[in-house]
């Protein structure tokens, strides 16, 4: 599969949607010109959900079929994962330290979020810690399987606890957004989902790729040791 028209894709839905979201839309009606940051914070948040998402259902197929190409997309899932969460984490405190005055409130979404980063730090950490393949690819599919758990808390923390994390779209409270609004961010979270596949899949080969190379190395290693 030629990767090319994703990116071409990805940067001309990417480029329409920023275009609309800085220029075109109005402000909000409460948060002026500062909610225009939720148009990176929402599509960062929700790719992390979705690397992470793909990277436990990549761990679950490897337990069941052994096949390397799975762990590969689990790791390389979650790296993306982190990568995005990362962004996630910045981007929404810039965003709390415009509307609240500070840059971390311990607020359940943001400490919930934080929790979730960690824990794939760790899935990641493991997985370079351990040099036997085999047993690396079992003890991170278990560990990728444990730690998904904090995903849906991360996502839920908002509805389940009190916090002062905004509603996107509520009718009473939370940020008031027009359809022109709406539907920007609807096109930003298109052009950042198909730039994450575009992403992952070139990582995945490149994973795989290095690998072939790895193990090309150790067969000469092995042959010219004997």
């Amino acid at each position: 599969m030629k990767l090319d028209p994703l990116l071409y894709l990805a940067v001309g839905v990417s480029l329409v949607a920023s275009y609309a979201a800085y220029v075109t839309v109005p402000e909000e009606a409460v948060m002026g010109d500062v909610y225009r940051i939720l148009y990176v914070h929402v599509p960062v948040a929700w790719i992390s959900y979705l690397a992470f998402t793909i990277s436990l259902a990549s761990s679950i197929l490897y337990l069941r079929r052994r096949r390397q190409e799975y762990d590969t997309m689990a790791e390389v899932s979650a790296i993306l994962g982190l990568v995005y969460g990362a962004v996630t984490l910045v981007s929404g405190a810039v965003w709390a330290n415009a509307v609240w005055g500070l840059y971390w409130n311990w607020d359940p979404r943001e400490t919930a979020t934080l929790v979730l980063w960690i824990a794939y730090l760790g899935y990641v950490s493991i997985r370079y810690s351990i040099g036997d393949a085999g047993r690396r690819g079992v003890i991170g599919a278990v560990y990728n399987i444990l730690a998904f758990a904090t995903v849906p808390l991360s996502y839920l923390s908002i509805t389940l606890l009190p916090t002062l994390h905004p509603q996107v779209i509520t009718v009473e409270q939370g940020i008031s957004m027009t359809p022109p609004m709406i539907g920007t961010l609807v096109l930003s979270l298109i052009g950042a989902t198909i730039f994450f596949a575009y992403l992952l899949l070139l990582a995945a080969r490149i994973w795989t790729l290095g690998g072939r190379v790895d193990a090309l190395l150790y067969e000469r290693g092995t042959a010219g040791g004997a």
